[in-house]
């Protein structure tokens, strides 16, 4: 009898394993099959499953000069928070014609766009949003699945962020489906 309750806890055990480490990992996913998009990037450009989003290289020198007419967004990943929550920054992002979009903020979006107040004073998420973007008088945020945090959660973020731009690309507003 012992040996059996014994075989039945490490079956269970077992089983609980092998889910947790499937977690975050069968779901479905799908890839960004839109039209074409260019996204500018401020930082490392991210491994993406898509054939159909090209990354141009930014710097933050580049936003203060505007430099980013020929991309449907611009990404800052998060190297370079700090600096894009600089006050000179603030009003670049609110009259911008295109989404801006921070990546793996730790701090709301207002850290951002708000010219009186740093990164460090900002507020910390608590939504669990991975991307934080902002366009004229919209914010918008995507979390990661379940909030995990591995190759295939942080892809499909960038595949859902892709169709928010391109829905923004064809209609010039911000619609989240």
């Amino acid at each position: 009898m012992r040996k059996l309750f014994i075989m039945m806890i490490l079956i269970f055990f077992v089983t609980y394993l092998i889910h947790k480490t499937d977690e975050g990992e069968n779901f479905y996913s799908p890839v960004y099959s839109g039209n074409e998009l260019k996204i500018g990037i401020v930082g490392d450009i991210p491994k993406i499953r898509e054939k159909n989003v090209y990354f141009i290289q930014m710097s933050m020198e580049d936003i203060l000069q505007k430099k980013f007419a020929d991309v449907d967004s611009v990404f800052i990943t998060k190297k370079h928070l700090k600096e894009a929550a600089e006050p000179q920054y603030a009003k670049i992002y609110w009259q911008s014609p295109i989404p801006f979009v921070f990546i793996d903020s730790e701090k709301v979006y207002l850290a951002f766009l708000d010219d009186q107040l740093s990164y460090e004073d900002a507020h910390t998420i608590k939504s669990g949003d991975y991307v934080v973007g902002f366009y004229k008088d919209t914010y918008f945020g995507i979390g990661l699945y379940n909030n995990i945090r591995n190759e295939k959660t942080i892809q499909d973020c960038y595949s859902r962020l892709f169709v928010i731009i391109e829905r923004f690309k064809n209609t010039g507003k911000i619609l989240i489906k």
